[in-house]
């Protein structure tokens, strides 16, 4: 689990709204260093004020980094100049590479981000690409930024997409209504082609085809039980 380190914020409600963003993309541990979190730090952080209840209060930067595999320090500058030589940053689509269990990525102060000694003890720099006019982010900003490209959320967890098995599977059922409804018999093949492209370019979910098959099943049996009833008469 990667950590979100806060060093030295001063404005009580970005500490919220970086609680917030972390709970939005699945971040849970939280670790405050001198930072300034009053009741307004709550309020912003809305539903997530459980990450600041949680968070971890630390004393020492320096010790705490030495406990985990990987420390990742941000900063609004493309090359960065610590001591005497430069650090290229890297992005933070490159970052997610890096990152191992026990990790932890650095936001600073407001006004002048990471010292040059906070930055010696981590082993990666990481810079948000943006525009030269206005390059500088708020904080909370580029945290909502960085911890997207390195969350595991994706639209791929939350509903799971249709495969081609399942379309062939509501094709099916089409086919068979087509032939209960006395659809002329040499459109079939067409239609089911075209019907299978259509469905595939959709890029529907499972559920939705499911439910989809459900509707046209139905259909089937009570035209089956229509046909039925009729003959009995």
């Amino acid at each position: 689990m990667i950590d979100v380190v806060l060093v030295e914020l001063k404005i009580p409600e970005n500490i919220g709204f970086i609680a917030r963003v972390m709970k939005n993309f699945g971040f849970r541990n939280l670790v405050l260093y001198r930072c300034n979190v009053a009741k307004e730090s709550y309020i912003t952080a809305s539903h997530a004020r459980d990450v600041i209840e949680n968070a971890r209060i630390i004393e020492s930067l320096e010790d705490y980094l030495a406990e985990k595999s990987f420390a990742a320090a941000t900063t609004g500058m493309r090359g960065y100049n610590v001591g005497n030589y430069i650090r290229k940053a890297i992005t933070p689509r490159q970052l997610r590479e890096l990152f191992t269990e026990n990790s932890a990525i650095l936001f600073g102060r407001e006004d002048f981000g990471l010292f040059d000694e906070e930055i010696k003890l981590c082993n990666a720099v990481v810079s948000i690409p943006t525009s030269d006019d206005y390059p500088v982010m708020n904080v909370s900003h580029a945290a909502a930024v960085i911890l997207y490209e390195l969350s595991d959320i994706s639209l791929e967890h939350v509903t799971e997409s249709a495969t081609q098995k399942d379309v062939d599977v509501l094709v099916n059922y089409f086919e068979e209504l087509m032939r209960e409804v006395w659809y002329p018999k040499h459109r079939i093949e067409k239609s089911r082609v075209i019907l299978k492209r259509a469905l595939g370019k959709a890029a529907l979910s499972k559920h939705e085809v499911n439910h989809m098959a459900g509707i046209i099943r139905k259909s089937v049996l009570y035209v089956r039980h229509l046909k039925s009833s009729h003959g009995k008469e």
